[in-house]
């Protein structure tokens, strides 16, 4: 009787202990799902343009980065979780469903009622992001919203808003400096705006149904307030009613510096097979909201701290005469001159326009004007759209420059000195075109003239 006790025993244990392993194993093979306080973590292809253009590609091909665009979720709430792309959980594979060959990008779903999800991702710049939303049954009125956060973690400009609707998403918001295309990752052609719906055209898998793959285009001029470097939001919220919405990030294209022999960097372009090289200097300050075990690449320089505590980022500053010297070889772009093309940016491919701003003359608008256009082909060589450079030397002190003046007051009550932000000076002098404010031109050209120098020379002035 015993020997049977203990066999029957031993058999229970053994039993046991198999439907664990098995349970395990198959827990392991299936999405897990996030409890509450647990850490999630997206990885989004990370590309950039490379050197070599084309007529088709005019920025260049696209090259995958070595490392991902990352996203995290703290205290992830019940329902909350990441998936693979597959044909369970989205239909098809990368490739199939219209992301990039050989990158592997991965989801955000959330299904518990009531609740949020919020990813938020390491500082970043970037050129164009690329995403498709999904939903099941019974998800009416769930949105997905995607912000920017400045790099103390302060809310930043609010980038778009989708709402589901029936059989589709409603593109509630879109910030007005940005473009959303539909099925078209080139950003041309006829574009989607505020208020269009967006069907959901694919299955999904287990997902429900999907959009086409959704593209927003970052804006190209350097003074709209959503380029430099910045933390991208990504947020799904959820409603009274049993289902699931999620959000597939195929990939983001970011901004990458020039550095040392990138042009010699292998690989293939993943839309064109292009070769020629791609940029790899990290443009911002490699800051992550959360714990990482990634190596930084290297940040962006920043000249001698003049002092006060506050770093500074200059970049070079020359001439009107040398522009006049180099009119072949303008930085491509556009600038605004003072009584000229309706007070309306003007290409610096408009040699004849750009010789007769740069000439200057007699009069306080010809004056400015050979200045300002100096220092706005400044900006453009130093990258201009889009910049992270000239993000933060906007940000810096004109004091950085090493210039000395007495406080000016402008007839529309600004006060500009040597601890007045470089973006103050550019705003004001743009306010002054356009709204002809002709008694404060001769204050700006002074500023501007000590800012460019008069070195005919391939020299910065005031170089740190």
């Amino acid at each position: 009787m015993r020997k049977s006790l203990i066999v029957v025993c031993i058999a229970l244990v053994f039993a046991g202990l198999v439907g664990y392993l098995s349970g395990s194993a198959s827990e392991n093979r299936q999405t897990k799902p996030a409890h509450a306080a647990e850490f999630l973590r997206l990885k989004v292809p990370a590309v950039t343009h490379g050197f070599t253009t084309t007529t088709h590609l005019p920025n260049g091909d696209l090259f995958l980065m070595s490392k991902p665009f990352e996203m995290a979720v703290s205290d992830a709430p019940e329902g909350a979780r990441v998936f693979p792309v597959n044909v369970e959980n989205y239909g098809g594979d990368a490739e199939y469903i219209g992301a990039l060959s050989g990158t592997e990008p991965q989801g955000l779903a959330l299904s518990a009622r009531n609740t949020t999800v919020r990813a938020v991702s390491c500082v970043e710049s970037i050129w164009d992001g690329n995403l498709m939303i999904s939903s099941t049954m019974g998800t009416e009125g769930d949105t997905v919203r995607l912000a920017l956060e400045s790099l103390d973690g302060t809310a930043g400009p609010e980038l778009a808003l989708f709402t589901v609707r029936g059989a589709g998403v409603e593109v509630t918001e879109l910030h007005p400096h940005l473009m959303a295309f539909l099925n078209n990752r080139f950003a041309m052609g006829p574009s989607t705006h505020k208020g269009d719906f967006v069907p959901f055209s694919v299955s999904a898998g287990q997902n429900g149904s999907r959009t086409d793959l959704i593209t927003l285009a970052w804006p190209m001029g350097f003074h709209s307030p959503l380029t430099g470097c910045f933390r991208v939001v990504a947020e799904i919220s959820r409603g009274n009613t049993e289902g699931t919405t999620s959000v597939v990030f195929t990939d983001i294209v970011v901004n990458r510096n020039r550095a040392p022999g990138d042009e010699n960097n292998p690989g293939i372009g993943l839309l064109d097979r292009l070769r020629g090289g791609y940029p790899t200097g990290f443009p911002c300050k490699a800051e992550c909201p959360f714990p990482t075990d990634q190596i930084p690449d290297p940040q962006l320089p920043n000249p001698p701290d003049p002092g006060n505590g506050e770093e500074c980022t200059a970049i070079c500053y020359r001439s009107p005469q040398y522009f006049r010297l180099n009119i072949d070889s303008l930085p491509r772009g556009v600038v605004l001159v003072a009584g000229m093309n309706n007070n309306r940016p003007m290409s610096t491919t408009d040699k004849r326009g750009m010789l007769i701003a740069l000439r200057g003359g007699w009069t306080p608008q010809q004056q400015f004007n050979a200045e300002f256009t100096a220092a706005q082909l400044n900006m453009l060589n130093a990258g201009g759209d889009g910049s992270p450079t000239v993000f933060y030397a906007l940000n810096s002190r004109l004091r950085c420059y090493g210039l000395d003046f007495e406080p000016v007051t402008l007839s529309n009550g600004v006060t500009l000195s040597p601890e007045s932000h470089l973006r103050e000076l550019y705003q004001v002098s743009r306010q002054c075109v356009a709204l002809n404010m002709t008694e404060d031109l001769p204050a700006l050209t002074r500023i501007f003239d000590l800012l460019n120098g008069n070195n005919p020379l391939n020299s910065c002035h005031n170089a740190w």
